[in-house]
């Protein structure tokens, strides 16, 4: 049966356990033979029969957490000998860094830290609120979580580090715990969001050299 190659820009994958996930999703779609996730270029290249589902692949990936976009195909000098998308296309302007707080485990992050801190003013103000206001806040970012630990289970990773703080998070909420929960909810956020900083930077310095070579075969030819 006939071989085709489908590219995919993915975006919100900022770390090595990303791309894994993202694999292992990719690879249990039935037709596919072969999937290249590649965290620098922030791409997937598919390899997959002419009757494989295509929009459930993506449909598997963005349950996820990641956004996936299908992407035209590239010259073969824009083109790197792995299918991945070359540091040349990058440096035109294909994949542009956002700030931290623009992404989206940035903006969750400072989204569950408002309501942490607005819950432990309403503690202050209003004692019989109880353990509500704490409640609220850790759902902030424990439905979020909770929806990428699902869509992880089902592509295949049951056991990922969202499926284990949602667990957690909902024990805290059980055994009355919700301020210490939703405490430790907003520190997981931060340490991931650390964690995705530090491997777009190190991503980033890995590729420097190649990327500035690859520009000048461009401007050359």
């Amino acid at each position: 049966m006939e071989k085709l190659k489908t590219r995919y820009r993915v975006e919100g994958m900022d770390c090595g356990t990303c791309a894994a996930k993202i694999e292992t999703a990719a690879r249990r779609v039935r037709g596919v033979a072969d999937v290249s996730v590649s965290l620098a270029a922030h791409s997937m290249v598919v390899e997959h029969d002419t009757q494989t589902d295509l929009a459930g692949l993506v449909k598997q990936v963005t349950g996820l957490g990641y956004g996936v976009f299908p992407t035209a195909p590239q010259p073969p000098h824009l083109t790197a000998a792995d299918g991945s998308v070359s540091p040349a296309q990058k440096l035109d302007g294909a994949s542009v860094k956002a700030s931290w707080w623009r992404s989206p485990k940035g903006r969750l992050m400072l989204a569950s830290g408002v309501g942490l801190a607005l819950a432990f003013l309403i503690s202050k103000l209003l004692p019989a609120a109880g353990a509500w206001p704490f409640t609220a806040a850790m759902l902030i970012g424990l439905l979020p979580i909770g929806r990428r630990a699902v869509g992880a289970a089902l592509a295949g990773t049951p056991f990922s580090i969202e499926m284990l703080m949602t667990i957690a998070a909902v024990g805290a909420i059980l055994i009355g715990a919700s301020e210490e929960g939703a405490t430790v909810l907003f520190l997981f956020l931060i340490g991931e969001l650390l964690e995705g900083c530090r491997g777009r930077q190190g991503a980033g310095q890995h590729r420097g050299p190649g990327e500035a070579r690859a520009r000048d075969r461009v401007h050359r030819a």
